[in-house]
């Protein structure tokens, strides 16, 4: 592993995601996969973590999020919000309802998840596990649609502008053409 790489993490767990110098060292020593995981990754599943799921940063070094992959997290999460059993704290940090922990919700094997934290069968998270799949999936075409759509419009928008132009010139040969006829006329009588 080159120091820069390793620089980089540091510099985006410290300046990007805010954690403090005792915490970057902490996540280094309990996440070292954190140093060879994409960075653009890294700040989303941070970002995930603190927007989403309303996690603090002590938590997060606590729990050893950042060690776990975004799709386990993700299908964890998404599947008890879906549940109501957890919700995402509004902006005092308050819940309707108290939420598990996070060592509850990653910490344990899937199974201990189901029947401790989601309090479901194994054949139901599969099913939802499938369907998340499908739904993301057709998200990402969705997007990658939007930007076709939205790169069409602008050549639409530009040709129409274009034929705007040319009407405007033919409404002016018009204008011309109505003002040499008012001449004629007045040069007649």
């Amino acid at each position: 592993m080159r120091q820069q790489d390793i620089n980089d993490t540091v510099r985006l767990l410290k300046e990007k995601c805010l954690f403090t110098v005792q915490q970057v060292t902490r996540i280094l020593h309990s996440c070292p996969s954190v140093l060879r995981e994409d960075l653009g990754q890294l700040e989303y599943k941070f970002q995930y973590a603190y927007f989403r799921m309303g996690i603090k940063h002590p938590d997060i070094v606590k729990s050893e999020y950042l060690q776990y992959s975004l799709t386990k997290i993700k299908q964890r999460h998404i599947y008890l919000e879906r549940l109501g059993r957890y919700q995402t704290p509004d902006k005092k940090g308050q819940t309707q309802i108290p939420n598990p922990l996070l060592k509850d919700i990653l910490r344990v094997s899937e199974a201990e998840f189901l029947a401790r934290t989601a309090c479901t069968s194994v054949e139901e998270f599969q099913v939802f596990k499938k369907l998340l799949a499908r739904e993301e999936e057709e998200s990402e075409s969705s997007t990658s649609d939007d930007k076709r759509a939205s790169l069409d419009g602008d050549e639409d928008e530009e040709d129409e502008e274009d034929n705007d132009e040319d009407d405007d010139d033919e409404d002016d040969d018009e204008a011309e053409d109505n003002d040499d006829d008012e001449d004629d006329d007045e040069e007649e009588q």
